[in-house]
């Protein structure tokens, strides 16, 4: 077997060229380091924007959420009277006109406002900033929570118990 051609001067077969031993340096473990350093803060960011995004809650330990609103607003009619405070830092006072129950809370924000108006309706009165809708609807109650700057006043008189 030939293992040159008549027209080239190199061979087929070539032999390997030898190579150098790959020499790790110092530089690889501050790479490291540094790298372990970035996910470490990476981490750390998330966590603490997780931390500063979940829902706030009122000194009961409740979320500010309109459904534990609404529960504390039934917990409120059902204890009779008394002034309470509410998940969105205001306050929740019963006022009684003879045998009749109202409940009064301020500082409820509009968006809020709506969705309590619909669970609240329906288990009684509701007035809203002094307003009390003959019809119920979204975009009523809407108007309502909207009608004044900041946040509302929610004036609900719960059904008597039969």
């Amino acid at each position: 077997m030939a293992t040159s051609s008549a027209t080239h001067s190199k061979p087929f077969i070539q032999t390997p060229v030898p190579r150098k031993p790959v020499r790790r340096s110092g530089g690889g473990g501050k790479a490291k380091l540094l790298a372990l350093g970035g996910i470490a803060l990476v981490v750390a960011a998330l966590g603490s924007a997780a931390l500063l995004m979940r829902p706030h809650t009122g000194g009961s330990g409740l979320a500010a959420t309109p459904e534990a609103f609404a529960e504390q607003m039934e917990a409120a009619a059902r204890a009779g009277g008394g002034t309470v405070p509410h998940v969105f830092g205001g306050t929740i006072r019963a006022e009684r006109n003879g045998a009749v129950l109202a409940l009064v809370a301020d500082n409820v924000p509009p968006s809020a406002c709506v969705s309590v108006g619909w669970k609240l309706v329906r288990k009684g009165l509701l007035s809203i900033n002094g307003t009390m809708p003959l019809r119920v609807s979204a975009a009523k109650l809407s108007d309502l929570c909207n009608q004044e700057d900041g946040n509302a006043v929610l004036t609900w008189i719960p059904k008597l118990p039969e």
